[in-house]
């Protein structure tokens, strides 16, 4: 929350219940560049957070690395997904992007969070997609 006092902006921030704390900063209200007012240099932010989440996670992926890796398997399982060959994670749904790591990994993954940084180098977005192995 931000509220204007005697001595300038003043922004108060709190810790939001169910999220841990390694996850925290990236609320909404505890970022100091936001992407409306920094749209190149953002900090980066808390798109999804699974709730139900019991473990912590065991690996993370960056989804530019993504087409690096092996980009004819990013298009593949994007469109089997997804229907679409697009590289924006923003606005996809966590359970079709669950579904996607768990065939790009070949392990039945659970989806823990979806992270929205800037490529300082680009100016372009990319995700990091915390998630946990189950059996």
């Amino acid at each position: 929350m931000e509220f204007d006092g005697f001595y300038g902006r003043v922004s108060v921030k709190r810790k939001r219940k169910g999220i841990p704390d390694q996850y925290q900063k990236f609320l909404p209200e505890n970022l100091s560049k936001t992407k409306s007012a920094y749209p190149y240099t953002y900090d980066p932010f808390l798109i999804f957070f699974n709730e139900k989440a019991t473990q912590e996670p065991t690996g993370s992926i960056y989804t530019d690395r993504l087409l690096q890796w092996d980009y004819a398997k990013h298009n593949l399982l994007c469109k089997k997904h997804f229907g679409n060959e697009g590289q924006y994670w923003n606005d996809r749904d966590p359970k079709r992007i669950e579904a996607f790591l768990c065939d790009w990994t070949g392990k039945k993954v659970v989806l823990i969070a979806n992270i929205q940084y800037v490529n300082l180098s680009s100016g372009y977005p990319v995700w990091r997609l915390d998630y946990c192995e189950v059996e």
